[in-house]
């Protein structure tokens, strides 16, 4: 598993998500590194939500006036 310090980017996070369920559906590790598998599996997968959230606040629509000139909105899920 990556143990950088910087950052890593959504995909990156998401590929070590991968790896981690793959070690752990293997069922070749104790379980204390089961333990520590899950807990790093935790931490990722918070930092992809966060990372989504963020890039979510980011997107904006245009949308259309009635005079049909476009204005920016800031998206909203439904």
């Amino acid at each position: 598993m990556a143990t950088k310090k910087t950052e890593l980017s959504f995909e990156e996070n998401i590929k070590e998500l991968e790896n981690i369920v793959k070690a752990l559906e293997s069922g070749d590790v104790s379980l204390d590194e089961m333990l520590k598998l899950f807990e790093e599996g935790v931490k990722r997968t918070k930092e992809c939500t966060r990372q989504l959230k963020n890039a979510e606040q980011k997107i904006t629509v245009l949308m259309e006036n009635p005079d049909g000139t476009m204005k920016e909105v800031p998206f909203e899920q439904n």
